[in-house]
C-alpha cells in the first residue's frame, strides 16, 4: 500500500499531465484574444473533469487500502466525490485568459494562471473523497494532511500529524497546493488533535483579526521557511 506522501505524489503527476494539456491546448488557439479565450472556455473544463476523475478514483482507492491495513470492523462503501463546479472553473479560465487583453497579450502570464486553476482543480477531488468520506465512515476518527512542507502555512497545517477530527474541519490549499488529505481510523497510529490555531488556519475564510495572529504564529514559530 502506498504511503500518504507515496500517494501525495502520485496525485502530483495527475496535476502536472493535467497542467501539461491544458498548456498545449492553449498554445494551439490562435485569433483575437476573445477567439482564443472562448477557445479555453470550450475545451479546458472538459479537460479538468477528466482529470478530477482520476483524481477522485485515486483517492478511492488509497482510502480503500488504508481502512483495510487500519482493520476497520464495519462494511463501508467507498464513493467518488467530485462536485460540479464548472461555473466556477470558467471564471478561473476567464481570468486566466486576462493577459491576452493587455497590451503585450503575454502568453506566458497565460500559462502561469492556467496552471494555477488547472492543478487546484484538479487536486481539489482528491481531497473532497477523502473528506467526504471520512465525514460517512463510522470508523474514520478524522484525517490528516500529507506535505512536502513547502511553505509555512502548509508545515503548520500538517505539524504533529495532527488530526482534524471536527466534521465541519475543512482543507486549506492554495494555488500549486501539493499537499494531500489522508483518513485516520480509530485503534490506529496517529497524531494528537488539530490545535485551536491550526483549526481557524484550515477554514475557508477569516477574520482580520484571526489573519493577523495566524501570521504572527506562522513567523515566530516556522521563521526558517519560506511563505
Amino acid at each position: 500500500m502506498p504511503t500518504p506522501d507515496e500517494s501525495r505524489a502520485d496525485l502530483q503527476l495527475v496535476t502536472a499531465a493535467a497542467v501539461e494539456d491544458a498548456q498545449a491546448v492553449f498554445a494551439t488557439t490562435s485569433g483575437a484574444p476573445e477567439a482564443r479565450r472562448l477557445q479555453l472556455l470550450d475545451t479546458v473544463p472538459g479537460l479538468i473533469g477528466y482529470y478530477s476523475d482520476g483524481s477522485a478514483a485515486l483517492a478511492a482507492d488509497f482510502y480503500e487500502e488504508t481502512r483495510e491495513i487500519a482493520r476497520a470492523r464495519t462494511a463501508f462503501q467507498v464513493t467518488l466525490t467530485v462536485a460540479d463546479r464548472v461555473v466556477k472553473i470558467r471564471r478561473g479560465i476567464a481570468w486566466a485568459a486576462e493577459p491576452l487583453f493587455g497590451e503585450t497579450g503575454d502568453g506566458d502570464d497565460v500559462d502561469s494562471r492556467l496552471a494555477q486553476v488547472v492543478q487546484l482543480e484538479t487536486a481539489r477531488p482528491y481531497r473532497d473523497t477523502v473528506l467526504g468520506n471520512r465525514k460517512r465512515d463510522p470508523d474514520a476518527i478524522g484525517w490528516a494532511r500529507a506535505t512536502a512542507g513547502g511553505c509555512k502555512f502548509c508545515r503548520m497545517l500538517a505539524d504533529r500529524g495532527a488530526v482534524y477530527r471536527e466534521r465541519s474541519a475543512s482543507f486549506a490549499a492554495h494555488p500549486n497546493c501539493h499537499c494531500t488529505a489522508y483518513p485516520v481510523f480509530r485503534g490506529g497510529d496517529h497524531g494528537p488533535e488539530a490545535n485551536a490555531m491550526q483549526y481557524v488556519a484550515s477554514r475557508r475564510s477569516r477574520t482580520p483579526a484571526q489573519q493577523a495572529v495566524l501570521r504572527e504564529y506562522l513567523n515566530e514559530n516556522y521563521p526558517d521557511i519560506p511563505g
